[in-house]
């Protein structure tokens, strides 16, 4: 992991337990699909989960912190590919109807890719600016349902354009 999203993600953590007392502390699980757009042009989707873990800052207003990663064993160029990622967020929503909300997050991330060629196994890291957008309804005063489209990073490099669309549940505390 590079050292800014690593830093932001610590510093989030750090703030959390000050404010997890709270109404509003959340942990999330979420299944996703990540795309990763490679420079030989491979179809690189693989399958994982992500791991999710915030603090209400006011009604509008979330820090959330991502954790994730995913294997693809199907791809022709490579013998296994993986992703992990990690980043720290801000999250801003907006309601509609009694249930539910759209949101908006912006912060940092970190991407690692791991990938296996011949018996001989290679690691690309990257960081940055991460964004996304997504949808939560409200299940019952504990659970949330929430469906979002994350861009990690966009950089350029080898594996660049490390997009994800996860499924999961939220959990508050």
């Amino acid at each position: 992991m590079i050292k800014t999203p690593l830093v932001a993600l610590i510093a989030c953590l750090m703030c959390t337990p000050a404010m997890a007392g709270q109404a509003g502390s959340y942990i999330g699980l979420d299944g996703a699909s990540i795309a990763v757009q490679s420079q030989e042009n491979d179809d690189l989707n693989p399958r994982g989960m992500r791991l999710r873990f915030g603090v209400r800052v006011n009604e509008f207003f979330d820090m959330e912190a991502h954790l994730g990663g995913g294997t693809d064993s199907e791809t022709t160029s490579f013998e296994s590919f993986s992703t992990t990622y990690a980043g720290a967020y801000l999250k801003g929503y907006l309601p509609f109807g009694q249930r539910s909300s759209v949101f908006a997050l912006a912060g940092l991330s970190g991407v690692t890719h791991s990938q296996d060629v011949s018996g001989r196994s290679f690691t690309d890291s990257q960081s940055g600016f991460s964004y996304g957008f997504g949808m939560e309804t409200q299940l019952s005063k504990q659970f949330d349902l929430s469906a979002d489209f994350m861009s990690y990073t966009n950089d350029g490099a080898d594996f660049s354009d490390v997009t994800a669309v996860s499924l999961g549940i939220k959990w508050y505390f």
